[in-house]
């Protein structure tokens, strides 16, 4: 029988933040081990028993300083990752995350500068394939929102 490696399950919430049609990305410091100097959305790993929407805002306010409100979960991707020579599997819930501001306060430490696009931009430059899907899936869902009469 041969030995594997050990292995775990990672759940991870990503907010898709929004504010009045422009979404916002944060560049990963480049101490990150995990994607160093990567653009990507807030996200962050669900704590013990921790509620999947107040790990969501925890992790938003706690990465951008923002204070928000979750619309809807939209959508999950999952990826490989490693962390102390362990191998994860992780799955990262997408929330559609409403802020009334665009203020902007990084933490240091996990990112190192930010930068609201156009919902309408799809194809930004900064943006690589999985932030590109998950910007994609919210500007749907905000198009389809504004067009039922609502306000996001």
């Amino acid at each position: 029988m041969s030995k594997e490696a050990a292995w775990k399950f990672n759940v991870l919430v990503g907010a898709a933040t929004v504010h009045e049609g422009d979404f916002l990305l944060l560049r990963r410091s480049s101490r990150e081990s995990f994607l160093p100097d990567a653009w990507g959305i807030p996200a962050g790993q669900v704590r013990r028993g921790e509620d999947l929407v107040a790990a969501c805002l925890r992790e938003l306010q706690e990465e951008t300083g923002l204070r928000g409100e979750v619309v809807e979960l939209m959508s999950y991707s999952m990826f490989a990752s490693k962390r102390g020579g362990v191998e994860l599997n992780n799955i990262q819930l997408n929330f559609l995350v409403d802020v009334p501001e665009k203020c902007v306060t990084l933490d240091d430490a996990s990112h190192s500068d930010f930068k609201w696009i156009s919902l309408d931009d799809p194809d930004h430059y900064l943006l690589d394939e999985f932030t590109q899907e998950i910007m994609t899936i919210t500007r749907q869902y905000c198009k389809e929102v504004r067009h039922n009469g609502s306000a996001h």
